[in-house]
């Protein structure tokens, strides 16, 4: 779902904002309640449980068939926006739209989670799939809350640390696979899953070929010639496949990794419908690594 193609917003942004501007005035109390948007889904899964019953929390991208690189903001997402006290963005370029909906508000406090992690535009905007990613966020979101409401600031870090013990089974399964990884790298069709691979121990076969997908350019012929032949010689442990994204040269690859019985992992960018959280999303793609280790002999 990368390389989605790069639409031009700026009248729509530009027209959204004169609406929050408007409405900003109108903004909450935070010292009665709390009113968090986050653009994408599973960071509003990590602001409800940190926040608890001290205000409510917007997602603005709640189902997997939007696109995040080329939404466009509607005038109701404007008017919620302005009765915000805290934005959460992914940034990276992924999700500009939802930075510039608070540019024009000095009242919101806005939190990049891509910043939060230290990365710049040009790294890879998935974080998502680094769970310290999550971990971080969650006691990024107390401190933030226990500014707001003081009173209530211990409340904001118990529930910060409960939601990381949440994900500790995640952790320990990521920690299990890396301890009996494949001694082989994978091939990847775009760095979806990258930060998980890293997690997990695992080198990547061809990162010029999975930028040029990413970027919905064609891959380079020996770049897809050298996929064909570690394929064909069983140089990899797996082939790890975006499964939102339709590419011909994807799909003729993934049909010779089934040819070559070489296994095939099949990823999401954002959060399938059938999954009632991020954590059991994550934890479905992690199974289906653990199942290729164990058909391997590895435990």
């Amino acid at each position: 779902m990368n390389k989605f193609k790069k639409m031009s917003i700026f009248l729509i942004i530009s027209s959204v904002l004169l609406i929050l501007t408007g409405c900003s005035s109108k903004t909450n109390n935070p010292k009665k309640s709390i009113n968090v948007t986050t653009s994408l889904n599973f960071y509003g899964e990590v602001a409800k449980d940190v926040l608890g019953n001290h205000g409510s929390v917007t997602s603005i991208i709640n189902s997997p068939n939007v696109d995040p690189h080329d939404f466009e903001p509607k005038s109701s997402d404007a008017r919620n926006v302005s009765k915000t006290n805290i934005m959460v963005s992914n940034g990276l370029g992924y999700d500009s739209w939802a930075e510039n909906l608070t540019s024009n508000n000095k009242n919101i406090k806005n939190i990049n989670v891509g910043q939060l992690m230290d990365k710049s535009n040009g790294d890879n905007p998935h974080i998502w799939y680094n769970i310290d990613t999550m971990k971080k966020l969650a006691y990024e979101l107390a401190d933030q809350f226990g500014k707001l409401q003081p009173q209530n600031k211990k409340a904001f870090e118990q529930n910060a640390k409960n939601y990381v013990s949440k994900l500790q089974p995640v952790e320990n399964k990521i920690n299990s696979i890396k301890k009996h990884k494949i001694n082989k790298p994978v091939a990847v069709s775009e760095p979806v899953f990258d930060y998980s691979l890293d997690k997990l121990g695992y080198s990547i076969a061809n990162k010029n070929f999975e930028e040029a997908i990413e970027k919905g350019n064609d891959p380079a012929p020996a770049d897809i010639r050298q996929l064909q032949n570690d394929i064909k010689n069983h140089k990899l442990a797996f082939f790890v496949v975006n499964k939102q994204v339709n590419s011909k040269i994807v799909t003729n690859l993934a049909n010779l990794a089934k040819e070559n019985n070489l296994p095939i992992i099949y990823v999401t960018e954002t959060k399938p419908e059938n999954m009632d959280n991020y954590i059991k999303w994550m934890d479905s793609q992690y199974d289906q690594v653990l199942k290729i280790q164990k058909n391997n002999g590895l435990k």
